[in-house]
């Protein structure tokens, strides 16, 4: 391909060159908390950056807030940036052209001192593309490499093993429940602003410090008073849509339902996973998602879930790293005094996404409050799992004790949680066991609306705790 036709193939994804800003009007006006990190990445690293999540999250809607940014706020010269997605089908549509975008790019684009940003998405579909990243990162080239694509491709993870060092991970979940209520609550930008401001929970509660972790969700619970309502309206609302902002426009909950089931379930088990292994029978693997998702939050084993899911004990062991890889469950393994220890016991897992399971069960409908119960443990996890000191996340079980999640932070230091939305104002029989065994002077009880206290334990309540985290 000639330099004219390699311009004629990338001009439409590239407006601004042309000084069209219509793309930026059409730009959703909430920005995600990952727009600030890839920006805050290409400031202070000198690596690729791979923006990876599931599917339909808004992966490419970021990239895109960030090339605005670059342009109005950073004044970068539009010729300096280039997007493009490599599931085009003039990639495959001219002979060859696989194997030379790169060196064709490179060639007509990065052709002065300065350095030109280039946004690749849909970067798994493109054969190797992590040699060429690896070639013009250690050649020195003036090249910025932002490269996208769908986590639900194990091809894309196993990928990127070979650009350790050269590349930094930034991964999309869906939107978590504080994005949610930002994004319901942009036309008040107040509510960001307090949330923003109020960041003292999570550094309080890992120095073990319960007195100010309190005095922290006191000050929040009286700030956010006026959005009352709207947060308990949120609470219920994200319960059962999740955080998938396309299934929100859909008002028709079959539609939903179907959605989720087309982008987030069968394309992963039956096109994803199947590029990288053959199934004879897929529906087996369906079988044991929806066993998952029937029992979140529940003790399991590999031979218990085989048994009861009727499926055999190799489909299950195959399948439950696939699932994880791709974005679908979240596994947390049984506490062990020794951290990162290599378990093959006892187990418990949980949607990434609480849609997912809403969609597969066909439970669209307001939680009661057993399900509720389930869901704010489903809650829990998924902040949990942002949290970048966290070395590991478990749970405890001994005898008829049991604690819902141990933070593993700082070696071996511990921050035990219990989610309990039921009656009762003592401390839970497994924390304060666990709290005695370990010696540890703070833990975690998070419930639906308790009155916040310390008193050895922290009590919290649930949407508190998701905010401000």
């Amino acid at each position: 391909m000639d330099a004219a036709g390699l311009r004629k193939l990338l001009d439409p994804y590239n407006p601004w060159w042309r000084g069209d800003t219509t793309w930026r009007d059409a730009l959703p006006p909430y920005r995600r908390p990952i727009v600030a990190r890839i920006l805050s990445d290409l400031r202070d690293l000198n690596q690729a950056i791979s923006v990876t999540g599931p599917r339909r999250v808004g992966k490419s809607t970021a990239v895109r807030h960030v090339i605005s940014h670059l342009l109005t706020e950073e004044k970068l010269d539009p010729a300096r940036l280039l997007y493009f997605t490599l599931d085009d089908p003039g990639i495959f549509a001219s002979k060859g052209l696989q194997g030379t975008i790169f060196d064709l790019l490179v060639e007509q684009f990065a052709t002065t001192s300065e350095t030109t940003y280039f946004f690749l998405d849909e970067i798994q579909r493109l054969p190797q593309w992590e040699l060429y990243i690896k070639k013009y990162y250690d050649l020195k080239y003036p090249v910025r490499f932002i490269v996208s694509g769908s986590a639900s491709s194990p091809i894309f993870r196993k990928s990127q093993e070979s650009l350790l060092g050269r590349i930094k991970d930034r991964h999309l979940l869906p939107f978590s429940f504080r994005e949610y209520c930002e994004y319901r609550l942009q036309k008040q930008p107040a509510f960001a602003q307090i949330l923003h401001e109020e960041r003292d929970l999570r550094p309080a509660l890992l120095a073990g410090e319960g007195m100010a972790a309190a005095e922290s969700l006191r000050r929040l619970d009286e700030r956010i008073r006026p959005f009352q309502r709207d947060i308990d309206c949120a609470v219920i609302d994200y319960c059962r849509e999740g955080g998938f902002p396309e299934v929100w426009e859909l008002s028709d909950p079959v539609r939903k339902i179907e959605y989720l089931m087309e982008q987030q379930v069968r394309k992963v088990l039956f096109e994803d996973l199947a590029a990288l292994v053959s199934y004879r029978k897929p529906e087996n693997v369906l079988r044991f998602f929806v066993y998952l998702l029937a029992n979140p939050g529940a003790e399991i084993n590999i031979t218990t879930v085989a048994r009861e899911a009727g499926v055999t004990t190799t489909v299950v062991g195959d399948n439950l790293p696939r699932l994880e890889m791709t974005d679908l469950i979240t596994r947390v393994p049984r506490f062990h005094y020794k951290p990162l220890r290599v378990r093959q016991g006892n187990m418990k897992c949980y949607p990434v996404d609480m849609a997912l399971r809403n969609a597969v069960l066909k439970t669209w409908v307001v939680p009661d409050q057993q399900t509720m119960g389930l869901y704010a443990e489903n809650l829990v996890i998924r902040e949990l799992q942002t949290w970048p000191e966290a070395i590991e996340i478990t749970y405890f079980r001994q005898k008829d004790l049991e604690v819902d999640f141990v933070v593993t932070h700082g070696g071996q230091r511990y921050l035990p949680i219990e989610v309990k939305l039921g009656a009762g104002t003592g401390i839970p029989r497994g924390l304060k066991a666990f709290m005695r065994k370990y010696r540890l002077d703070l833990g975690l009880v998070i419930g639906r609306d308790p009155e916040i206290r310390f008193d050895e334990v922290l009590y919290c309540p649930l949407r508190h705790f998701l905010l401000v985290s």
